[in-house]
């Protein structure tokens, strides 16, 4: 069952593509994942002991790779969303995200926690990985918002994550997710 943050009802998304930005290709499966990362944002994280540490690590990654300039105000951004209703699914992924308005495409990371960290909000689940991102805040963009919460929900789940962690590193977690998508 879907969470109840992503029942909302869509609406058409006629934004074009930023062309400093990767294209977000959504097909009749959904969104590629697969497209939007890059090795260098598929991130291990085994020393990470806490949700808000990963997510710093990762807005700070994002930031920088992408070029989305100050990571503190995206950072409070997701922090500030986190507050609200937990972002973590029982499948041990979690999905912090924030819609912004300097943001002109959809930007991702992953963060891979072989060790497994504990939900602030429910201890007893724990966040085997963690999809970030940012979305542009205008309404046009919102059903690739939508596009993307529900793609990344299907195909993360237990087994999937299992094998991403096995991969050891960006390269082949990478891959593992690309040909699952094929």
């Amino acid at each position: 069952m879907a969470p109840a943050w992503f029942k909302r009802r869509e609406k058409k998304d006629s934004a074009a593509p930023n062309p400093g930005q990767p294209a977000v290709a959504v097909s009749p499966k959904g969104i590629s994942i697969g497209k939007l990362l890059t090795d260098e944002l598929v991130v291990f994280l085994p020393e990470v002991k806490e949700k808000n540490q990963a997510i710093d690590r990762l807005v700070a990654r994002l930031c920088a790779t992408r070029k989305l300039g100050d990571p503190a105000p995206m950072l409070r951004k997701v922090l500030d969303r986190e507050q609200g209703i937990s972002t973590t699914l029982d499948t041990g992924l979690s999905l912090p995200h924030a819609r912004v308005d300097d943001v002109q495409e959809i930007s991702t990371i992953l963060g891979l926690l072989p060790q497994g960290i504990p939900d602030p909000k429910q201890p007893e689940l724990k966040i085997r990985a963690i999809f970030l991102f940012f979305s542009p805040n205008r309404q046009e963009a919102f059903t690739r918002h939508l596009h993307l919460l529900r793609t990344v929900s299907a195909l993360f789940q237990p087994a999937f994550i299992d094998q991403l962690l096995a991969a050891g590193t960006p390269a082949k977690a990478l891959e593992a997710i690309r040909k699952q998508e094929s």
